[in-house]
């Protein structure tokens, strides 16, 4: 879930930019030190938005550099757990698919996708259901549910996030409109 932020933090303003207009070497630090880290319980920090509140500035002994203590608003991304998340198939293995979903990927195991059977087809990198022959490929679009979620502060791309498709809702987007429309087919008949 993307959230907007206030968060704490120091500016780190370099000899470089000491002439500078104050706000815009705040920002430039702040987004220089806190963008794509990622937090075990902020998430991943997007983007700095701006500084609200800065603090005096502090000079260490032996340092060229000031310090500031600032207030800064931040749009984080953090993936909650039971979360409905919408994504793109961005890789096909063995064992799953990969979606996108914005700063993070997740993982679909072949368990997750269908109750169906699901077989690999290597050649043209898609999933396939045994019964319904229902595939997934890169480039489709899903909805998915997190169940799982381990963020990785010291190596981001370590982070894990587990995904499902296996409940009423969940699915490639192209089998929930087909699942829509023959719903409607069948009040419709029963209207009559």
């Amino acid at each position: 879930m993307y959230k907007r932020m206030k968060l704490e933090g120091v500016a780190e303003i370099e000899p470089d930019h000491l002439g500078d207009p104050l706000e815009e070497a705040v920002d430039r630090s702040l987004r220089e030190k806190y963008e794509a880290v990622v937090d075990k319980t902020l998430g991943i920090i997007v983007a700095v938005l701006g500084a609200d509140k800065i603090g005096e500035g502090h000079i260490l002994a032996g340092d060229g550099s000031i310090y500031y203590e600032v207030t800064f608003d931040a749009l984080v991304y953090r993936p909650e757990m039971q979360e409905i998340v919408e994504g793109e198939v961005v890789e096909i293995v063995k064992f799953g698919a990969f979606l996108s979903l914005g700063p993070f990927d997740g993982l679909l195991h072949v368990s997750q996708i269908t109750n169906e059977y699901i077989s690999y087809d290597e050649k043209n990198a898609r999933l396939i259901s045994k019964e319904s022959a229902k595939s997934l490929g890169e480039g489709d679009k899903v909805r998915a549910r997190v169940i799982a979620v381990s963020l990785n502060e010291k190596e981001p791309r370590e982070s894990k996030i587990g995904l499902t498709m296996r409940q009423t809702g969940l699915g490639r987007l192209e089998w929930l409109e087909g699942a829509q429309k023959a719903e409607a087919a069948g009040t419709e008949a029963e209207a009559k």
